[in-house]
């Protein structure tokens, strides 16, 4: 039964306002959610059962709320309410119908428009951590359940972000079994940065591949008890892709996802998760940032392209032929893989960017030939291209210029090459 009921007024901490309850909504291990009013505006309200976390834990929220959300991907506490028949909540911004739970795409109950748009969740999860560790925080509870996606155009709201504290103090909480870190499932350490970047690669591997990294045809041979749990993803965890230890690779019948997709995606992506459940298993400093984890999913976008409608990865490392309508553009430090409709991202062509969602310049398949291409300049810079018969042609702003192989583009400091 619903521990607070329609229309009843609750006071916020400053006193000076309430929020009355429209409706109630769910009801998790914590605590009930429900649909307010909020100074005129419709709010979700998370309230918690009886009896209520201790003082420690209502002082860390009013910091919280008082020092704002990291970025606009939290559902953040925007106001907490005074103690109030025993216990107490907070108030945050309500979840768009559009936005789907982490777990229907694990169910395959809400599927992405695009691999682009599942490459973009990844990408706005992976800095809201990055802004939030920057800010001196961890989440310590990273799970499947803290994730609401649009599958439409990629955009994320992380929720549950009651346990987030400054790095070095935890108030109980330990996460999600089969997400937390191995020093955190054997008591060795409370759940910091270093285990949220652990849990994180958990989550982005479960967005890429729905399996989980960790279980195949050793684990499932066991019953997940307490004791053996902490055995299969403390003592012992073992990558279903190990390079060195294949006695837990996924099975056909239990982890049939991964199987398909672990040679879908880019390589960056397998050396990436590799590296994360072997070296990063157990040693905290081989675990991926996330400024390295930017880097490598905006690698894995440069690589999908569209062909006659159909999203593909071109295998850029591999010496073969690129398909009709293809052509790959060598910047300095990595390629990106171009064809009809493909952007080239302000983060790629300027050094001093980290904007991976700003497009700086598309590429058109002509309407006669589609084996030829011309690439339009989106950004406020003039472009030059010099091709290879030393013709040299400045691209401004809105412009368009042909896309020839041996062709070198000027971006204004970076330069690339077409081949």
């Amino acid at each position: 039964m619903p521990s607070l009921m329609r229309g009843e007024n609750i006071p916020t901490i400053n006193l000076a306002e309430t929020v009355t309850i429209i409706d109630y909504l769910a009801e998790g291990g914590q605590g009930e959610v429900y649909k307010v009013d909020y100074n005129g505006k419709l709010c979700a309200l998370k309230w918690y059962k009886r009896p209520a976390p201790p003082d420690a834990f209502y002082e860390n929220l009013a910091q919280n709320v008082k020092k704002g959300a990291p970025n606009e991907h939290y559902l953040w506490p925007l106001m907490l309410t005074a103690k109030y028949k025993g216990s107490y909540g907070y108030i945050m911004e309500l979840r768009p119908e559009q936005y789907h739970e982490f777990g229907e795409f694990l169910l395959n109950l809400a599927r992405f428009r695009s691999y682009e748009t599942m490459i973009n969740a990844a990408l706005n999860i992976v800095e809201s951590f990055r802004i939030l560790h920057s800010k001196g925080y961890s989440y310590q509870d990273v799970n499947e359940g803290g994730f609401f996606i649009n599958p439409e155009n990629g955009d994320v709201l992380i929720c549950d972000n009651d346990n987030v504290a400054p790095f070095g103090i935890n108030l109980g909480v330990k996460g999600m079994p089969r997400y937390m870190a191995p020093e955190v499932v054997l008591n060795m350490n409370r759940p910091n940065t270093h285990s949220d970047r652990f849990s994180l690669a958990i989550l982005l591997f479960r967005l890429f591949y729905i399996d989980h990294p960790l279980e195949g045809q050793y684990t499932i041979q066991f019953p997940l008890t307490d004791a053996i749990g902490a055995q299969l993803y403390g003592v012992n965890p073992i990558f279903v892709y190990d390079p060195d230890n294949d006695r837990n690779r996924p099975h056909p019948e239990a982890q049939p996802n991964v199987i398909k997709r672990w040679n879908l995606y880019s390589v960056d992506l397998q050396v990436a998760f590799t590296k994360a459940f072997t070296m990063g298993m157990k040693d905290i400093n081989g675990r991926i940032t996330e400024t390295e984890w930017e880097d490598i999913l905006v690698r894995t976008r440069a690589q999908l392209v569209k062909i006659n409608g159909r999203e593909q990865f071109i295998n850029i490392y591999a010496r073969q032929p690129l398909p009709e309508g293809v052509r790959i553009l060598k910047l300095p430090h990595y390629a990106v893989a171009l064809a009809n409709d493909s952007k080239i991202y302000e983060c790629q062509i300027n050094q001093y960017s980290v904007d991976f969602s700003k497009a700086a310049g598309i590429v058109k398949q002509s309407l006669s030939n589609k084996n030829v291409l011309g690439l339009g300049n989106l950004s406020e810079n003039s472009w030059k291209i010099k091709y290879r018969g030393g013709q040299v042609m400045e691209v401004k702003p809105k412009g368009y210029a042909k896309l020839e192989q041996g062709a070198e583009i000027d971006f204004g400091g970076v330069v690339g090459t077409i081949y």
